[in-house]
């Protein structure tokens, strides 16, 4: 699913002329100066969303605008920043503006190949972003936190979300849409139905905001659902908690699997596999009461203190993978 915006809107030409800069120039963070770049055409004709890749395609500038302006990144020329799924460049002229060495990262090869005829200077990828190793991209920035960005196809939301995670502390910022009700689960705070694995594994690493809603009908073909943005900062040295946390998944597999049930009873097997009783003030609480941190004094109790062994992406592939879910 990849951000665009479209070559003539109804309505849009209120909202600013920020598009149309051909042939005027730009300062660059550096203090560099450049040929401003225009958003390529984005219209049906260029290419049509493919529903395989799971893409809608962002046709509203303002909106765009507001997306473009949520990120700050202070690496030189931005060359530590990352748009994923930047599809017909709405968001990517507006990035490119402003930081001139960033890198785009592109699953579609027709994206790819339009980018490169309308944005020659951009740095483009063909690649999935789940096949993305953040730490290179890092290297390759000369060390920078990336600052991540771009417009996530519904169906691999979480998948991406977590590989950003296991980047931690590679990556600095994330300012991301995704479709309203997981941007909830995101943000959301013990005690609501909202509240859940992503919830709790979000925020152990980095702080979530949701920064604003976004209608259906800025996009094109326009979703069922509202999408939203939100902003994920990390901090500078990843959180060390004392736990393996391939131990502290275990655990949340297992207790919102069941999510209802008291968690003496959905976490049984756990319990009678290690011989730990809760006490009770513990083991009559549902899962989505407890906030991340007592999530990691539960692991803790369990599986006792440890490390996370190098080299392991906790979070990334689905939940049940043996090698990590043991």
């Amino acid at each position: 699913r990849a951000p665009s915006t479209n070559r003539v809107l109804p309505g849009a030409a209120a909202g600013g002329g920020g598009l149309q800069g051909l042939g005027m120039a730009t300062s660059t963070p550096s203090g560099d100066f450049r040929p401003r770049v225009k958003t390529p055409g984005q219209g049906a004709d260029v290419y049509k969303a493919k529903q395989s890749l799971g893409q809608n395609f962002l046709v509203d500038q303002n909106v765009a605008r507001r997306i473009v302006d949520s990120l700050e990144c202070p690496s030189e020329n931005g060359k530590a920043v990352v748009e994923v799924g930047p599809g017909k460049g709405a968001l990517t002229a507006m990035l490119l503006n402003k930081y001139p060495d960033m890198t785009a990262v592109e699953i579609d090869e027709r994206s790819v190949e339009y980018l490169n005829e309308q944005l020659p200077t951009l740095n483009v990828e063909l690649k999935s972003v789940l096949d993305v190793d953040w730490g290179e991209m890092s290297r390759a920035a000369g060390g920078a936190q990336l600052s991540v960005i771009g417009n996530l196809p519904y169906y691999i939301t979480s998948q991406i979300l977590f590989s950003v995670v296991d980047a931690a502390p590679h990556v600095r910022k994330a300012v991301i849409t995704m479709q309203l009700e997981v941007a909830q689960r995101v943000c959301a705070t013990p005690g609501g139905r909202t509240y859940g694995i992503l919830s709790v594994v979000t925020q152990l690493y980095g702080k979530p905001s949701l920064l604003f809603k976004i209608p259906p009908t800025v996009f094109q073909p326009a979703p069922d659902v509202d999408s939203a943005l939100i902003s994920v900062e990390f901090p500078e040295v990843k959180p060390e908690y004392g736990i393996n946390m391939c131990h502290l998944r275990t655990v949340l597999r297992a207790a919102f699997q069941q999510r209802r049930k008291m968690l003496r009873q959905s976490l049984k097997a756990l319990l009678k596999e290690k011989g730990v009783t809760l006490p009770d003030e513990v083991g009559t609480r549902r899962p989505e009461t407890l906030a991340p941190l007592e999530f990691v004094e539960l692991t803790r109790t369990l599986f006792g203190d440890g490390e996370t062994p190098e080299g392991i992406d906790v979070w990334r592939g689905a939940l049940g993978d043996k090698g990590r879910d043991a």
